[in-house]
């Protein structure tokens, strides 16, 4: 007996939960096929997208069609039957760089009964079926991509050195000059996905707003020694131009930060910055800081909820309560400490101090490890279609930072840029994207 093989059939409704809008546009980037024969599909409803395939691919059709919220069905394949069904449509290429369906290879057919069908020659068929199947396999099981840091000490010593050495000799002009350089040999070195990320910004424009800063603040000193109420009432208006000075500053360094080609972008605004990095943080001091974990939730969640790539915004999923409960948790570390400390120091006081900061410097790891986790682990990119997974561990991180800090200690300093390469490696090497849609 012969295998059943199927059509995959786009009714033209969306599932719940979906815009209509938003699937005919998704349609069209998955299927690499012009807007407007998407709008013909949806439009004229129960339209055969693909004819005569097999099970499995028939299913991965389907499976990638409902995860961008197209309502469709399968129906067996009738031979004797498919030169008469009204109801055909362009046979679409999955996104796998091919031409479009309309070429020179295809046949367009121009009848009543299927004025949309556009049929590829067996040739084509067989040419694209690979590359189809293994991007639909892609869309419906997803893919996942791991982020690489490609640099190394000694190449960027030379790099530090000389802006250390330059930004001294200058009087810290060059500063500007040396943050960019710093900004673009970190990104640059960046991977995922085969492609690296771009630093755009220009050494002027930060030398500009550095200047501002400066003669912001000079004039906030003398006015703060000869005219006390003027500088309290000039230290209040910078204090409420926070949330205005952390909206920009998000803004430029999301716009000078791109990944092939396309820029990232931030469009938060004012009042809800505000919230979350005056009035949040308020709460937390006079609450005695119980509520400062939420502030720094409320933080994070306005600058990824407000982040974009081109047009595509990242979403951070509510996770406060797990936020708060990592806090929570901490707590009984720095009761062990204590209490570790104070019997340390019934034998060698001494040591009981040095056996308290090292239980204090692990508390903080352990909140950074878990909350670090917690925020990539919950951000979403383009309505879910895109994830991350972060894999600190306690371990691993202090490994790094203690070796960090005996190397850098013992060279006076002179490992600081290895140092800073083996903090890059770290997060690069831990970090995934889950991709549940093609990349491109």
């Amino acid at each position: 007996m012969s295998e059943v093989r199927y059509n995959v059939i786009v009714s033209g409704t969306v599932l719940e939960g979906f815009e209509l809008e938003q699937v005919k546009t998704e349609f069209a980037r998955l299927f690499a096929i012009p807007p407007a024969k998407s709008e013909q599909v949806f439009d004229r409803g129960n339209v055969v997208i693909k004819r005569d395939i097999a099970a499995e691919t028939a299913h991965l059709i389907l499976n990638a069609l409902e995860r961008i919220g197209a309502a469709a069905h399968l129906l067996p394949h009738a031979p004797d039957a498919e030169d008469s069904h009204p109801e055909t449509a362009p046979q679409l290429n999955a996104q796998s760089g091919a031409e479009p369906a309309t070429s020179a290879n295809t046949t367009l057919a121009t009848d009543a009964k299927s004025p949309l069908s556009i049929e590829p020659t067996a040739d084509e068929v067989a040419r694209r079926s690979e590359t189809a199947v293994k991007n639909f396999q892609s869309a419906a099981n997803g893919s996942v991509h791991s982020f690489a840091f490609l640099g190394n000490g000694f190449e960027y010593f030379r790099i530090w050195i000389v802006n250390i050495l330059l930004t001294i000799a200058t009087l810290g002009i060059y500063s500007a000059w040396a943050t960019v350089r710093n900004a673009q040999y970190f990104y640059g070195n960046t991977e995922i996905a085969g492609s690296r990320f771009a630093y755009l910004a220009k050494p002027m424009d930060i030398l500009k707003g550095r200047l501002i800063a400066i003669i912001a603040f000079a004039i906030f000193s003398v006015l703060a020694n000869l005219y006390p109420i003027a500088g309290a009432v000039l230290a209040l208006a910078l204090f409420l131009a926070l949330p205005w000075i952390a909206v920009r500053s998000l803004r430029f360094d999301r716009r000078m930060t791109a990944w092939r080609n396309i820029r990232f972008n931030f469009d938060g605004e004012i009042w809800p910055a505000a919230k979350a990095f005056i009035l949040w943080p308020l709460a937390g001091m006079l609450s005695v800081g119980l509520l400062m974990p939420l502030a720094l939730y409320k933080q994070n969640e306005f600058i990824i909820n407000n982040t974009q790539y081109g047009t595509a915004r990242f979403t951070l999923k509510p996770c406060a309560k797990s936020f708060f409960m990592i806090f929570v948790l901490a707590i009984p570390v720095l009761l062990v400490a204590g209490a570790v400390s104070w019997l340390i120091s019934l034998a060698f006081a001494p040591l009981s101090i040095f056996a308290f900061i090292v239980a204090y410097l692990y508390a903080l790891i352990f909140i950074s490890v878990r909350t670090t986790n917690l925020i990539y682990n919950n951000t979403t990119l383009r309505d879910g279609e895109f994830g991350f997974s972060n894999s600190f561990t306690d371990l691993s991180l202090m490994k790094v930072l203690a070796l960090n800090g005996l190397f850098t200690l013992l060279t006076l300093g002179l490992y600081t840029p290895w140092a800073m390469v083996n903090i890059a490696t770290y997060k690069a090497e831990r970090l995934e994207l889950l991709a549940h849609a093609n990349l491109d």
